[in-house]
């Protein structure tokens, strides 16, 4: 199941604490990016740990930062500075040659429902600079959800975007949380953009990140789903530690739905 897979991993904590791990069980990375590992490490240290994926055969992901970024903020010197750091982690890609990159769409009502038009449009400046960047580079931005209580926002972007290299990563314990909506109308609405899905567990009332099947997130509508329209998107696992990751893997050979 390993193999089949990506498995998040903040860049700090893979070349200080699992980088053994990962190459030891053969597990492909989606690298997360903040802004401390964006300044700190150099780009050496950075194209070795590139070389020991490629090396160990390993596929990569990314997943960008995100804290006190606002791809659609109504700052616009915020906004210009979180385009800044979105383009900083693409310049990567050319280093680790991954499948995709993850940023957060970043729409959260109780800040800008009085604003949504305009988040709208600040967001579709940033995302035209960002998808041409992916663009040139051959790599496809996916947005995620995280406050976002219904899918409007994300499929207006998407719809007017337009673009092939810019498409939807599903958060599936973002939306047991903070999604409003039904799983079946994230779906119908977003089911053409679908191309990843970030998979972890909670009870519907806190973020916890928990294993597989330990929670309220209805995973085999998701599979089920996922099955009868033939869709295969990346499949992310979220482990916040070590003992998540491999009870996750023990439920999610359960529910896995494609035979390979």
């Amino acid at each position: 199941m390993l193999e089949r897979v990506q498995v998040n991993a903040p860049y700090r904590q893979l070349v200080d604490e699992y980088l053994e791990l990962f190459v030891k069980y053969s597990i492909n990375p989606e690298i997360g990016f903040d802004a401390s590992a964006l300044d700190t490490y150099s780009e050496a240290a950075m194209v070795e740990v590139a070389r020991l994926m490629a090396e160990n055969g390993r596929t990569v992901t990314f997943h960008g930062p995100f804290m006190d970024l606002a791809p659609g903020g109504l700052d616009e010197t915020i906004r210009k500075a979180t385009v800044q750091r979105l383009q900083q982690t693409l310049e990567l890609v050319p280093l680790f040659g991954p499948r995709s990159v993850v940023f957060h769409a970043g729409y959260d009502a109780s800040r800008y429902h009085a604003h949504h038009e305009e988040w709208l449009s600040n967001s579709l400046a940033t995302w035209e600079v960002i998808t041409k960047v992916a663009e040139e580079m051959g790599v496809v931005i996916h947005l995620e959800n995280v406050y976002e209580q219904t899918p409007e926002m994300i499929l207006a972007l998407l719809e007017k975007m337009s673009s092939e290299y810019l498409c939807f990563c599903l958060d599936m314990g973002h939306m047991n949380v903070f999604g409003e909506a039904p799983l079946s109308e994230w779906l119908d609405a977003l089911g053409p953009y679908l191309k990843e899905v970030h998979l972890h567990d909670n009870d519907g009332h806190r973020d916890t990140h928990a294993p597989i099947g330990s929670g309220t997130v209805p995973f085999e509508d998701l599979f089920q789903y996922l099955r009868n329209k033939e869709i295969k998107p990346l499949v992310t696992l979220e482990p916040h530690e070590e003992a998540t990751l491999w009870k996750s893997l023990e439920s999610l050979e359960l529910l896995w739905p494609w035979k390979e």
